[in-house]
């Protein structure tokens, strides 16, 4: 089956699992085809056009579309850069053609097909295949049993072994340093090396990496997951949420669900504490601050988090935002240092390309401590309103008033708009602290009293982030 079938088949079985009846190679009355269509409101005539694009004409298959009266939703799902530069909407003739990439390469036409048919509460596809094919496989071995006697015979430490796993699974474990030594490379080991770990490494369920800018200057030896290592990983840290169950809910208990949310969505499991960042951030808090931009697609949010959980590009920017604001960053360091106390998370040291330290890195198992909330109610709820009201707040006060597109873009990325950052603006010019909007000039605002815009913007965050953790603790 080549690409463009490939594409065609997975568009009929995601229009069948929402109850779209599909068909191909639809023909019009000028004796061209389109490629798929699909009936739901209208059971005489289709309600959907989808062209499948490769190597064809955009115009030509936008034409073809646009010309058939009945499709209330138009669609190319393509591949081609030129296309998708265009995305998400273009205008041919007059009529809407959506834009997206292939179902197997992001969930954008899913998305789509879930609004168009109202059925956004409904279990995504692939989650839905993933539940068939894991009940259809019940006969497959478990291959953890045989991994554990198999490192008993290697007269290992199991408990040390499953430990590797967890780690390297999770940031990776650094062990020392490679440079240029008066006998050529030479090995600094900053801890012992494991049994446990060489052989791992021999099974290759682990490897090692060695960032850093030469042997000269030095060399980082840091121990990951392999691909080969995945399935064995997964099972070890489901084992290992399971054994320390109890812990974990004392955590969540302790800070609240909104918390525990926030600091994992916010940061997808990982976090950073920058060594070299207390003194900058004390001067300028709001630097360590990452403003989204505008041109969000749902391609940025890993598939299988908008799936399993429904966390949306809005929605993952929306907590990035909180998590980093300084009134939450300390909470934010308590949740992922009490979850690697409780051997939950690990901790490892964190290098950039040329092998120089950032800090400490910790890393959480992200899906599988979300599977242990109700994260689709929790951002369902009037939770979402109340996040994106503080994340407002936190992107006015970090913008830079003289680049329009910090405030604008970000506030487009959480869902907001241009109107939500001026009724904000507005407040704040009612109080005598700032202008209005400027209009046509090159900033969003001048600014007459910074100490007042910052205390002003703080205090308002103060008592949204109050009102978002209450109840919760």
């Amino acid at each position: 089956m080549d690409r463009h079938e490939e594409i065609k088949q997975q568009c009929v079985q995601i229009l069948n699992y929402y109850y779209v009846l599909p068909d191909t190679e639809f023909p019009l009355d000028t004796k061209e085809r389109v490629d798929v269509v699909g009936y739901f409101k209208n059971k005489i005539a289709p309600d959907v056009g989808i062209e499948v694009e490769l190597s064809s004409d955009f115009q030509h298959d936008a034409a073809k579309l646009a010309k058939t009266p009945s499709f209330q939703w138009r669609l190319i799902v393509t591949d081609d850069p030129d296309t998708l530069s265009l995305r998400p909407v273009t205008n041919v003739n007059g009529k809407s053609i959506e834009i997206v990439r292939p179902p197997d390469e992001e969930v954008a036409f899913e998305a789509k097909i879930r609004e168009f048919t109202n059925q956004n509460k409904r279990t995504w596809f692939n989650e839905f295949k993933k539940r068939i094919d894991r009940e259809t496989q019940t006969s497959t071995k478990d291959p953890l049993p045989d991994f554990i006697e198999e490192i008993r015979d290697q007269g290992l430490d199991v408990d040390v072994t499953k430990d590797i796993m967890f780690r390297t699974a999770l940031g990776g474990i650094h062990l020392g340093f490679y440079a240029q030594g008066t006998l050529g490379t030479e090995y600094h080991r900053s801890t012992g090396v494991p049994r446990e770990l060489l052989y791992l490494r021999a099974r290759n369920l682990i490897f090692e990496d060695r960032p850093g800018r030469s042997y000269d200057t030095g060399r980082q030896s840091i121990y990951y997951l392999s691909r080969d290592g995945r399935d064995l990983a997964e099972r070890l840290i489901d084992e290992r949420i399971r054994e320390k169950e109890e812990k974990l809910r004392q955590i969540i208990g302790k800070y609240g669900d909104s918390a525990f949310l926030i600091s994992l969505i916010g940061q997808m499991g990982r976090f950073v504490d920058r060594a070299d960042a207390s003194v900058f951030l004390n001067n300028y808090p709001y630097s360590g601050v990452q403003l989204p931009s505008v041109g969000v697609s749902w391609n940025e949010v890993p598939r299988d988090l908008i799936e399993e959980f429904n966390i949306d590009s809005e929605i993952a920017y929306t907590t990035s935002v909180m998590a980093g604001s300084p009134l939450f960053r300390e909470t934010l360091k308590k949740v992922y240092k009490a979850l690697t106390d409780a051997q939950l998370g690990n901790e490892t040291k964190a290098f950039n390309s040329k092998g120089d330290s950032w800090g400490e890195m910790y890393s959480v198992p992200l899906r599988a401590l979300l599977r242990k909330l109700d994260v689709e109610e929790w951002i369902e709820s009037s939770q979402r309103d109340k996040l994106k009201s503080y994340a407002e707040w936190v992107i006015l006060r970090a913008h830079n008033p003289s680049v329009p597109s910090t405030l604008y873009d970000s506030f487009k990325a959480i869902g907001s708009d241009v109107h939500d950052a001026e009724v904000l603006i507005g407040e704040l010019a009612e109080q005598g602290i700032t202008s209005k909007p400027v209009k046509g000039g090159t900033s969003t605002v001048a600014i007459y009293d910074y100490k007042r815009f910052n205390d002003y913007c703080e205090e308002k965050m103060a008592i949204m982030l109050q009102d978002i953790l209450k109840g919760n603790q």
